[in-house]
């Protein structure tokens, strides 16, 4: 008997947690089926065979123009697999620009091709939804606003949750390390989270640390960390944090960093300030209030602003249809901003009380676990 064959795809560290539960699961539920694709060490370690390791290959599609003949390369050898292996299934997770080239090659050879974490096309690019309806035979979705949105398009889509909470519920945190930094610090833990895209944290880490050192002198008791949650990206945290301490030497800002223990660092914080995307939902899951934002150019602010299709930039505010924590979209460097906010929910008790009950209402929305389950039958059906 043939063994049926899966091919995955996740370009990003997220991409890369959810898509080791959800090799898993699939293994759980069938055993006999072989997993193909491409990420990185959790879904190896969960049994990827893997063609490419994306680890260094990170990066988003309009930054890829120095990386286009490796992108090449990598592409096609996956098609080779189509060819020669064909698979009897393709999963695309996140990573738009390239697994939409995946997806069009895999209908070209007639393999089902199931979009899993799908691009979030309904904040900022709503054109690209007829395309997906052309490449992708479902969608497997984690947020409710979600489901409505590609059904209005006559898009196959299912609904599963979001995978986040079951990577939580299977997940031990290093609660000595936790036990020291609240011992160890006397006044309040701010954490910095300026993501583990290599271009944002260019264009954040700056601004947070700016930021951090206007907190500091308003409120002297307050220590920070930075949260590097991918270890090739420490030299170039550590890099930018010398240099700002370096040109602001009237001020000895208490800040470390911390590689990958980014579950423990939220747990320990009073605060956290952090990029947008994904990391906002794990701040929600530990009940800690945060300032989110994020910092592009000013010409991607005025061309993108006109399709900006949501009224949010955090996806907490966006599952909550309301304003729980401050955010903004940034195309300049508004340290003052961050620090305003930041300061008022380190010092004001009802802030702090009001955005910890509404991180509470959201994760009553999408906090149940299974989503990796459920999404491992939707591509076992298509099977």
């Amino acid at each position: 008997m043939k063994t049926k064959k899966i091919f995955i795809s996740a370009g990003e560290t997220s991409g890369d947690i959810h898509g080791s539960n959800l090799i898993r699961e699939l293994y759980k539920k069938n055993p006999s089926i072989k997993v193909y694709g491409l990420g990185r060490n959790r879904m190896i370690e969960a049994g990827l065979h893997c063609i490419h390791d994306m680890s260094s290959r990170s990066v988003m599609w309009l930054h890829t123009l120095g990386k286009i003949p490796e992108l090449w390369n990598v592409f096609s050898d996956c098609t080779r697999f189509f060819d020669d292996e064909k698979p009897e299934l393709v999963i695309l997770i996140d990573y738009a620009g390239f697994n939409f080239y995946l997806a069009k090659a895999a209908k070209k050879r007639n393999i089902p091709v199931m979009y899993y974490i799908s691009p979030q096309l309904w904040a900022h690019s709503p054109w690209r939804v007829k395309k997906v309806k052309k490449l992708a035979d479902k969608m497997v979705v984690i947020y409710p606003f979600e489901e409505a949105f590609f059904s209005s398009e006559g898009i196959p889509v299912k609904y599963v949750g979001h995978p986040l909470f079951d990577e939580h519920n299977v997940r031990d945190v290093d609660k000595d390390f936790i036990d020291k930094i609240k011992q160890r610090e006397n006044g309040d833990v701010v954490s910095l989270l300026p993501g583990s895209r290599t271009q944002v944290i260019k264009r954040l880490l700056p601004i947070l640390l700016e930021a951090a050192t206007l907190i500091y002198k308003k409120i002297p008791s307050t220590r920070f960390f930075i949260s590097c949650s991918d270890t090739n990206n420490f030299e170039l945290i550590n890099g930018l944090t010398k240099r700002h301490t370096s040109a602001n030497r009237d001020v000895h800002l208490p800040v470390e960093i911390v590689t990958e223990k980014i579950s423990e660092v939220i747990k320990a914080s009073s605060l956290c300030i952090s990029s947008s995307g994904t990391i906002a939902l794990e701040i929600a899951f530990y009940n800690v209030p945060m300032v989110i934002c994020y910092r592009i150019s000013p010409f991607s602010y005025f061309v993108a602003r006109p399709f900006m299709n949501t009224l949010y930039v955090s996806l907490v505010n966006k599952i909550a249809e309301k304003m729980i924590v401050p955010e903004k979209l940034m195309y300049r460097d508004e340290y003052k901003w961050l620090t305003s906010h930041a300061t008022e929910l380190l010092l004001s008790e009802e802030k702090r009380q009001m955005c910890v009950d509404g991180l509470k209402e959201v994760k009553s929305i999408i906090g149940s676990p299974g989503a990796s389950e459920k999404a491992a039958d939707e591509a076992l059906s298509m099977i």
